[in-house]
């Protein structure tokens, strides 16, 4: 590898600019599968029965609206 190559590499990791350390490690992003298994474990427990063929559920607030497409609850 030449210099060149190795300070952009260097460079990469720098959390700022010149002079500051460099991080650790990279963060990993994990999916929100922890989020959609924590919110069916709170439907298990409050005894939610699921309905079958249902394609779409609109909420309508006041300023928005949201919009699950087929939902598993």
């Amino acid at each position: 590898m030449d210099r060149e190559r190795l300070m952009k590499m260097a460079g990469a990791v720098r959390t700022g600019g010149k002079g500051s350390m460099r991080r650790k490690k990279k963060a990993i992003h994990r999916a929100t599968t922890t989020d959609d298994k924590r919110l069916q474990s709170t439907l298990k427990r409050i005894g939610v029965n699921t309905i079958p063929a249902i394609e779409e559920v609109n909420i309508f607030k006041d300023d928005a609206v949201i919009q699950f497409l087929n939902p598993k609850g």
